[in-house]
Formats: structure tokens, sequence, C-alpha cells
């Protein structure tokens, strides 16, 4: 099948469903001349394929569109396959908007899998390098509003350990 650049947006998320990784790779090779929400769309529907590479790629070019998504990657944060869950909340970390801090956090104290814990610890690191004193800030209300308990503290202390004073100060350790 020719995938041409008239293809339209429908038509395109239907081949993305088609388990033809070649395909999907002309699609993810052909966004530049779609609209930007047709992009955002199909970039978003590439982060929920069964492909490694093809989710890596998406998240590149889903950074380029800032906090403009974050909205879109907390909802692919509790949905899906625990990979859609991993590289969304990779996404979020590339991206650093703190608007995501919350979402990752609650999965963090409820998900299970392995990757997808792995993405978060990167993600809540990356948000904190990216947004310094904000990054401590916005943890302490969410502290408060998620009730967090001390047993997150060890896990923020593993992603964070440059901040282990302001992590005790936050979370009231002696």
């Amino acid at each position: 099948m020719k995938i041409s650049i008239k293809t339209d947006k429908e038509t395109l998320l239907k081949i993305l469903k088609d388990g033809d990784i070649n395909k999907k790779m002309k699609i993810l090779n052909k966004l530049g001349d779609l609209s930007e929400a047709d992009k955002i769309k199909i970039l978003l529907k590439i982060l929920e394929d069964n492909s490694w590479y093809l989710r890596e790629q998406a998240t590149q070019e889903l950074v380029k569109f800032g906090s403009r998504i974050v909205p879109r990657l907390k909802k692919l944060c509790n949905k899906g396959f625990w990979f859609t869950r991993a590289a969304a909340c990779r996404t979020l970390g590339e991206i650093g908007d703190l608007e995501g801090l919350s979402t990752i956090i609650t999965l963090l104290l409820n998900d299970t899998n392995p990757t997808v814990i792995k993405e978060i610890k990167m993600a809540i690191k990356k948000m904190a390098e990216k947004n310094g004193d904000n990054f401590f800030i916005k943890l302490k209300k969410l502290k408060d509003t998620l009730d967090l308990k001390n047993d997150i503290y060890a896990v923020l202390i593993e992603c964070l350990p440059a901040f282990k004073d302001k992590l005790k100060e936050i979370f009231e350790i002696g």
C-alpha cells in the first residue's frame, strides 16, 4: 500500500491498527505535512503501539509540542497496556511540565509494572532537574493534597539522591 501525504487522518489511524511495522514507519516519516492537530493525534496513537522503536520516535516528536499535550498524556498514563503508560510517563518527563507530576506520582503509588515504575522514576528526575525549586514546591503541595505518606519518600530518594535534604524537609523526616 502506498501511503500518500494526502491520505486523511482517519485512514492513517486505521493503518496504525494494522500489524505492519513498515507501514507504521512510513506514516511516522510522513507526518511533517499534516496539520499540527492531526500530527498530535497520530503520535499519541503511536504511543499505544507495541513497537518500542515507534513509541520512542513518537516521544521525540511529541516533546516538540510541549505543555499543550500534557492533558492528553496524563490520560494515557491511566489507560491501556503497560507500554502505553510507560511511554506516556517518559514523554511527560521529557517535556518536564509539572502539571504531569500529580499523575505520575499517583501512578507510582498504584502501578506494579517494573517498566512503568522505571519510567516514572526517570520522569520524576527529569522534572526535578528541569524545574528546580518549583518541583519541590509542587511536590510539597502534592504531599498534602494526595496525602502522600512517608513510604514514597524512599522511592523519591532513589530518584533524587542529590535532593535528600529537600525531600527530608518536605516529608518532615528528622
